[in-house]
């Protein structure tokens, strides 16, 4: 589902992150997390190409997948990681090359 709204959750403090880097916030208790951690490991050097920041949360998002945007906006709330989206939608964004 995307989003261009302010993540609505006061617990985390992303504000470090703002126009630094974007960030896929992913449920610990997310019933495929060792697959998603294998994942992440996998493709480390594109997500770090892509200026993201992966964070485990407990449940301070309502989705199990987040990703918010260089602009702290939440750009995109899925039930499963699936990186290649996230690529092509952040390719697709006017921040994508910085």
């Amino acid at each position: 589902m995307l989003h261009t709204e302010k993540l609505k959750n006061n617990t985390l403090d992303l504000e470090k992150y703002l126009w630094k880097k974007r960030l896929i916030l992913i449920k610990e208790n997310h019933p495929e997390i060792i697959k998603i951690k294998e994942e992440l490991k996998i493709n480390k050097n594109k997500i770090q190409s892509y200026k993201i920041e992966c964070i485990f949360v407990k449940d301070e998002t309502s989705c199990p997948v987040t990703l918010i945007g260089l602009d702290g906006l939440v750009k995109l709330e899925e039930e499963i990681l699936d990186l290649n989206k996230i690529f092509k939608l952040i390719s697709t964004m006017p921040m994508a090359n910085f």
